[in-house]
């Protein structure tokens, strides 16, 4: 999330309960219907480690991570201790959010590291590592990460991520991987 909308999706985002809403009555310039398969060639697409039998590291959070994504990220850790950090990314207004009730010390005692107001691919955060593999929910970390970081990616759903850094090797249950 941040200040800035970036898309609408008709029927997910807020301000856009369906297309009529979003087009103000204009018709579209182009529709493009995502077929299963353009959406699987874009995430092989986003993947750049070939097999690696651990990971060491999550990023998510590009754009910043909501207090709704963190509600998300809660739910899936289920109290427990990760085998390999997520790095999350998120900006003050969530950050202030988590702190309440003591959410942001029990993210931190299960092995997730808040990054406020930056990211992980601009701001040298991670450790430097040859040869590290980073899994993410993002497509701006996946296509900025082995530039920026030295890390090659893994590009999977946010439930995947989750497992796979409790696990601290990959794992794929998504359907769509």
């Amino acid at each position: 999330s941040g200040a800035v909308g970036l898309f609408h999706i008709a029927g997910v985002t807020p301000e856009a309960p369906d297309a009529e809403t979003i087009l103000a009555g204009a018709a579209p310039e182009t529709v493009i219907r995502v077929t299963p398969e353009m959406a699987a060639n874009a995430r092989a697409g986003l993947s750049t480690a070939a097999a690696p039998k651990t990971i060491d590291a999550v990023a998510i959070g590009s754009p910043h991570l909501s207090l709704a994504e963190f509600d998300m990220l809660e739910r899936l850790i289920a109290g427990r201790r990760l085998g390999v950090p997520i790095y999350a990314c998120t900006g003050r207004h969530a950050l202030s959010g988590l702190e309440q009730g003591g959410r942001r010390k029990a993210l931190e005692a299960s092995g997730v590291v808040i990054v406020a107001d930056t990211c992980v691919v601009v701001t040298p955060i991670m450790p430097v590592l040859s040869n590290g593999v980073l899994m993410t929910n993002s497509g701006k970390f996946a296509h900025y990460a082995p530039g920026n970081t030295g890390y090659s990616v893994l590009y999977a759903s946010l439930a995947d991520c989750v497992e796979s850094a409790v696990l601290g090797k990959p794992r794929f249950t998504d359907i769509a991987a």
